[in-house]
Formats: structure tokens, sequence, C-alpha cells
């Protein structure tokens, strides 16, 4: 055997710890950054420029009402959160302790060690469901609370929520510190539950709702919560796990058509790391796996505010009729290579259950 010059098993090592360093724990399905210094609290995301998104409801039919992007984001201190909507009529009328009857963001957090991570019952030692919202009534001025039942889950320190208003919506920011949680240290790599909802009313009470990473089983049993890995950034290799919440996917038939009847494929860009995008393909397969075709997606824009943007495409239904084939998004980097696979969410999210 020949001897590994000082150097080489220096380079050797290096390269050995990098590459542990890169994966990912079993099952994360999303990350949180390291926060830039001294987070702001005040409702204005330019903070969250890196922070890992989780676009929602890019695929509903109201697009001045429905939209969203959750942001998250950690550091040595706290986690954060952001928030930024669509909304013609931002209001929430709830009282302090229901805060979820208005608009707002609802939040399930686990940080318990052991057996009870992500188990079938919320506690009041390290696991945490609340609600922060940005108004009341329909004016700016932040809230909080804890969800009933619950209300020593945590003793609220240091707790803060900023919010604004946007040309075309909200924008709200939410720290959590993790003294609230004194049997979990926070550093790079450590995993948590996660969950985050958001409400909507429409200027009066809650009408609807939609769930970034679960459904609303979040709301009974924290087993329904995304593992997330606190990390220092997202890179590249990190899009094979987390693109289903970066760039969730829908398919659909319009109810209306001028041409002969075509299905349509959309899914969602992530705001801030919509340059690591290239080609966005939909291919679709029958049930044995066979490619029936590939086509590729255009750009649509939302709202450029906020760069609320989605990607289209559309194919005759004669060639995969419903129940009989499997629609994949498949998306490219820049260079041409596949950065994700993306498949369509099968679990309802909204306030009735069903599609």
């Amino acid at each position: 055997m020949h001897r590994l010059s000082p150097s080489l098993l220096t380079a050797a090592l290096l390269l050995t710890a990098n590459s542990v360093f890169a994966q990912l724990a079993p099952g994360v399905r999303g990350v949180a950054p390291r926060a830039p210094e001294k987070m702001v609290i005040d409702g204005n995301l330019s903070e969250f420029q890196q922070a890992f998104c989780t676009p929602i409801n890019y695929f509903h039919p109201d697009q001045k009402n429905r939209p969203a992007q959750f942001f998250y984001l950690w550091d040595d201190e706290a986690f954060y959160a952001g928030l930024r909507t669509l909304d013609e009529k931002p209001a929430n009328p709830a009282p302090d302790g229901q805060l979820w009857l208005g608009d707002g963001g609802e939040w399930y957090f686990d940080t318990r060690r052991g057996p009870s991570f992500r188990s079938t019952r919320w506690t009041n030692d390290g696991s945490l469901h609340c609600y922060w919202v940005g108004l009341t009534g329909t004016e700016v001025a932040p809230r909080f609370c804890l969800r009933p039942g619950y209300l020593n889950a945590i003793p609220k320190l240091g707790i803060e929520v900023g919010a604004r208003r946007t040309a075309h919506g909200m924008e709200v920011e939410f720290k959590l510190p993790w003294k609230n949680f004194p049997n979990f240290a926070a550093r790079q790599n450590e995993v948590i539950g996660l969950d985050a909802e958001l409400c909507y009313s429409d200027g009066g009470s809650r009408v609807d709702r939609f769930f970034a990473y679960g459904s609303p089983l979040s709301v009974q049993q924290p087993a329904s919560l995304a593992r997330v890995q606190l990390v220092d950034q997202l890179r590249r290799e990190d899009w094979v796990a987390c693109g289903p919440v970066l760039m969730p996917m829908r398919c659909d038939t319009a109810w209306g058509q001028a041409e002969k009847a075509r299905a349509h494929g959309m899914i969602a860009l992530p705001p801030n790391h919509a340059k690591l995008v290239g080609k966005i393909v939909f291919r679709l397969t029958d049930l044995d796996g066979t490619i029936l075709g590939n086509f590729p997606a255009t750009h649509q824009v939302i709202q450029q505010e906020g760069s609320f943007v989605r990607a289209t495409a559309n194919w005759p239904i004669d060639l995969a009729p419903p129940g009989g084939h499997h629609v994949t998004a498949i998306v490219h980097d820049p260079e041409g290579r596949v950065l994700t696979r993306v498949a369509p969410r099968l679990v309802s999210t909204s306030v009735q259950q069903g599609y």
C-alpha cells in the first residue's frame, strides 16, 4: 500500500467530512438556513432573501387572495418565520384567544427528543401549537396566542410578531426564541418537527386554510409534522429532498376551454431561489412506467411584487385519461442537470376533506 502524503491525507479527510456534512438526515423534507445578523422583527421581510420558502396556494382560482409564501430561518437565539400574502381584504376580527378565526399563521412546532418527537400527542414539554397574526380587525396590530388546552406549552419568553401592509397583501414576521424550549439545544443539523398553516378570512371569519407541509391532521397529532433540519444554507444537493415543498405542483382540467380538452400541470417557483431553476418538464407515464410524453412548462407571473410566479404546461386528455397515468415535474438547473422531481400532493389541506 502507498502512504498518502500529509496534504493528500488532509484533502481526503476534508472530502469525507464534507460528504458526511452534505447529507440531510433521513426523512427531512425542508430546511431552515442560518439567519443574517441583527434580525429586526418589523414586518419587513428583507432579511429573508436567502431563507427557505414554501409557496402555497399558487393554484387557487382566486389569484389575488390565496397565494402566499412561508419563510424559515434560525440562529443561536431563535427560530424565525416570515409570511407574505396576496390579499385584497386582510382582516382578523377574532378575539385574542381565538386568532385562528381570521387571517394569520397557525404554527406547529416540535423540539422534543427521543420517542416523544413527532408522537401522536401534543404536550407541554417541547411541542407547540400556536398562532401569530399581523392584524387586530383591519388594523396592523400583531398578536400571538397559544392553543387552548395547551396554554402552558411555553413561557412565551421574548416572542415577537411584526407586520406591515403591502400593495397587494401583508407581510408578517415571527420570532420564537429557543429559551422557550429548555430541553432543546439549537445547533446546526438538528432536526425539528414543523408545519405551517395559513388561515384566510376574506375580511371576516375564517373561510379557508392551507398547510405548507402536512394537513389538518397536524392539529390532532405532531406525527403529521415534517422533519425540518437546521442548516447553514440551502444547497443544491438539498433540492432532491426539499423540492416537493420548495416547488409544489398540481394537475387539473379547466372547466371551460375553447380548444379540444386538455389537462394542465402547474408548479410554483420559490421566490428567492428561482435563479437556480432552469427548464421544467412535466413527464407523463402510464401505470407501468412507460413515458407517454414530455411537456415543457412556461412561466406565468401571478404578482410581480413578492415574486409570485408559477410555471404551467398542458397536454391532450386523450393522451392520459384521469386515473390512468402519473405526472412528474422534472426540474432542471440552468446547466440542464436535474435539480429535483416533484409529484402532485395526494392530501386534502383545506376546510373540507376531498378533491
